[in-house]
């Protein structure tokens, strides 16, 4: 039952391994402001990939998988909430300044 529940985290990290959320500021001109509009939105990245493996009893490549799975899990939703936070100050703060444009 334990491979059950394992199964669908264990794939969930294998396919976020080595994806990080990026932000990316993308510029657009405005006719109205006469200026470079800016945005950030956010992107996956994919940075590495696991590797085929073939860890035939060998108990300390088990335990690096296990560990790249682990860290996977990890890594891929931190990067989504500062990647998020920065995209959301980031447009806060080029809407106040499109803001000011139209006052």
């Amino acid at each position: 039952m334990k491979v059950n529940k394992l199964l669908p985290v264990s794939l969930f990290s294998v396919l976020a391994t080595g994806c990080i959320v990026m932000p990316n500021v993308t510029t657009e001109y405005s006719e109205r402001c006469q200026a470079e509009k800016k945005k950030i939105i956010l992107t996956i990245e994919q940075e590495g990939e696991f590797g085929t493996r073939n860890c035939n009893g060998d108990h300390d490549c088990k335990a690096m998988f296990v560990g790249h799975i682990a860290g996977a899990a990890i890594i891929f939703p931190v990067s989504a909430i500062v990647s998020g936070s920065i995209a959301l100050v980031g447009n806060t703060l080029y809407w106040l300044q499109e803001r000011q444009c139209t006052e």
